[in-house]
């Protein structure tokens, strides 16, 4: 009897710690109540909220699962398995806990509700909508359906819709969190900008300390070329969260683009002293070092960043172009090659690795590269200039000239291309009579 009061009363002590946030200790007493009554389903729900809390979403998954096991119809537990497991990028799983909701019952609003994150998520925006509205006919308002299917409506592009929708969150709960961000968000990519700083200052206003949203700030006041402002959000954040790599490297792209370029190297390395793998640092580092003109750092760096195994586009296509301007155009090809495996649509890609493979005398590869470029982008004068260059450096002439006259006709004024044309003609020429004096030759012979 001792032992069931003592399970109890770790419970009891266990919710104050909670209220408390005091989540590490709120869990040590959940547990301890727990090897007491391992058959209590409420209990291992609680500690499936407390490792929320602490963002442990694998073990909180596990904890729910048990609750489950207890009662197969827990649609607490099954809800919010279905939001750890979403959480976990773990998307059919999530959607077979809320079908198993809908099973045992229909009008349990938050299986329809959470479904239109996980369908964002998955990009199927059609069934996204659908959870929208069956959740509708289950609850008429709710904030936290406006909010998600806002996020589905912004990854397409119908920021209107979304910034509707965020506001209608926000009629039905003041406080909700991020939504004012999110607008911000949505204002800034139609160009609103100074709405969109309204809505971070809002944001701000309520959570003074948010380091993020200084941050955001601060890239939207550099847009705006309000470049004062911007590094005083930049600084405000270091003073909050001074173990914070993002805000230094804010901070260094920020000295850069106010031309404080030896600061901007101090910024930018003690990101990397606090995150030696934070992305892009050592490739915004080594950009930092060509333009001081001390190219063997810049190297080092760029290398660095490679065996990072970057994979936004953006990185990648400038780390190539940087490590061809330091004269590594091996490493670019290898840089350049995993851009185009990602992103195989990607014009400016090809483009720059044929240049990389041309500068290694590549031409086979290089000429391979630059036709696959201009299928893409067929009216590209450019790359048609550097396939015909390639070509007559590699001696075929009458493809080179058949490439410049497509060329021609897109741009007939254009002096580089008549230049090249008159030099390939003369290049094909001098060939022709180099070929006949071996055959005078031979004869003679």
């Amino acid at each position: 009897m001792n032992d069931w009061d003592d399970a109890e009363r770790c419970v009891e002590k266990a919710q104050e710690l909670f209220e408390q946030q005091r989540w590490q200790e709120a869990l040590e007493q959940l547990r301890a109540a727990i090897a007491i009554n391992p058959y209590n389903g409420s209990w291992l729900f609680n500690i499936g909220l407390t490792l929320d809390e602490l963002e442990r979403y694998d073990e909180a998954i596990d904890a729910y699962r048990q609750a489950i096991d207890l009662d197969a119809n827990d649609l607490q537990s099954l809800n919010h398995l279905g939001v750890d497991l979403t959480r976990m990028g773990r998307h059919s799983e999530a959607l077979a806990a809320f079908e198993k909701i809908e099973q045992v019952d229909s009008t349990f609003e938050p299986a329809y509700c959470n479904r239109i994150i996980t369908y964002t998520e998955l990009g199927d925006h059609d069934k996204a909508e659908e959870m929208f509205y069956l959740a509708r006919q289950v609850k008429d308002e709710c904030p936290h359906c406006y909010y998600s299917i806002g996020c589905s409506l912004s990854d397409r592009g119908l920021f209107d819709r979304a910034i509707w929708c965020w506001r209608r969150t926000l009629d039905m709960d003041d406080a909700h969190p991020q939504v004012r961000i999110r607008i911000a968000e949505a204002l800034w990519d139609k160009g609103e900008l100074e709405q969109a700083r309204q809505f971070y200052l809002q944001s701000l206003r309520r959570e003074p300390g948010d380091t993020e949203t200084l941050l955001d700030l601060g890239e939207l006041l550099i847009d705006m070329n309000r470049l004062e402002e911007a590094g005083e959000k930049f600084r405000r954040a270091i003073e909050l969260s001074p173990e914070d790599p993002s805000a230094h490297y804010c901070l260094g792209r920020w000295l850069v683009r106010v031309g404080w370029t030896q600061q901007a190297v101090t910024s930018f390395e003690q990101t990397l002293r606090l995150d030696p793998t934070f992305p892009a640092a050592h490739l915004r580092l080594a950009e930092t070092f060509v333009e001081l003109g001390d190219r063997k750092p810049a190297r080092r760096h760029l290398r660095a960043e490679l065996l990072l195994r970057p994979t936004d586009p953006t990185t990648l296509l400038e780390l190539g172009n940087l490590l061809m301007d330091v004269a590594q155009p091996r490493a670019a090809i290898a840089c350049l090659r995993r851009l185009v495996h990602l992103e195989p649509d990607l014009v400016s890609g090809w483009q720059n690795l044929a240049i990389a493979q041309f500068l290694r005398k590549q031409y086979t590869d290089g000429i391979a590269s630059c036709r696959r470029a201009i299928e893409l982008d067929p009216v590209n004068v450019e790359l048609r200039h550097n396939l015909a260059l390639a070509l007559e450096r590699t001696g075929l002439y009458d493809e080179s000239l058949a490439e410049l006259r497509d060329a021609m006709e897109a741009q007939p004024q254009d002096l580089s291309l008549q230049r090249l044309e008159l030099r390939v003609r003369v290049m094909k020429v001098r060939a022709k009579v180099l070929r006949l004096g071996k055959k005078v030759l031979f004869w003679k012979a």
